[in-house]
């Protein structure tokens, strides 16, 4: 239950920075630091979390979202090195969300899960690894989809936002790369999902969480295939990004309330 509540108070904190950096751009062109406060609570917590949830043997699902939303946290810190706007914490908005919702539904599900007694494959081990790192780089995806989308609507109003935006080349590029990242990802997940269904029995493929990754690789896979046929407009990129990303972090959620509940 700590470990529930921490990720909570994670998640707000993370909301609570990527909300006062969006005020402080419609203020100010200084660079104030009180947004940092909240995001650096919220990594502090959100780590703590993961620890105390490594720590649970009976937590393993909720274990692997942490860790995905941690790891979304970490790489957003990366690549914010190489981001020289101002609007930067605005980045975490969506991972604040994904924190919540990873907290609320382990709440839902009671969280009673008896511990297992046997080892976990390596198959289903390596798996893991690939979906974990497939819902951080998807977060990431999502972010600057979003963010992309944001600073096309604030370039044409004349709001003082929209000068403290990333560039529109950047943002695309990220978004690009990352989607093509996390397509790699779902792959080599899907894979190895296959290969560790064969070591369960009480797996089917009409699974919410399974249905929900085959549709995120649907539309990842129809989005890149329009890009580079040039029949899909940056817009596009960006929303196939954001939806990408919505139904990527329903499955992570439904793989919580199905396991638990």
């Amino acid at each position: 239950m700590t470990a529930i509540i921490l990720i909570a108070a994670a998640g707000l904190c993370y909301v609570a920075a990527a909300v006062l950096r969006w005020q402080q751009m419609a203020v100010s062109d200084e660079r104030r630091s009180a947004h940092l406060i909240p995001l650096w609570l919220g990594l502090i917590l959100h780590s703590v979390s993961l620890v105390l949830s490594l720590l649970d043997p009976a937590q393993r699902d909720f274990t692997y979202a942490v860790l995905a939303v941690w790891a979304a946290v970490a790489s957003m810190f990366f690549v914010s090195r190489y981001l020289a706007s101002p609007s930067r914490t605005i980045l975490v908005l969506p991972v604040g969300g994904m924190a919540l919702l990873v907290a609320m539904a382990e709440l839902a599900s009671g969280a009673n899960v008896t511990p297992s007694t046997g080892t976990t494959p390596w198959i289903t081990r390596i798996h893991v690894g690939f979906m974990a790192l497939h819902l951080a780089v998807m977060l990431l995806s999502g972010a600057a989809g979003g963010m992309y989308l944001t600073a096309v609507r604030q370039l044409k109003s004349p709001s003082p936002r929209a000068l403290r935006l990333p560039s529109l080349p950047l943002l695309e590029r990220l978004t690009e790369r990352t989607l093509v990242i996390a397509t790699a990802l779902l792959m080599g997940g899907l894979a190895t999902g296959g290969a560790a269904m064969q070591l369960t029995r009480n797996i089917s493929l009409a699974q919410p969480s399974i249905v929900l990754a085959l549709m995120t690789m649907a539309l990842l896979v129809l989005v890149l295939a329009l890009r580079s046929t040039g029949r899909l407009n940056r817009h596009g990129v960006a929303l196939g990004a954001v939806g990408a990303m919505s139904i990527a972090a329903l499955g992570a959620i439904s793989q919580l309330l199905v396991t638990h509940g």
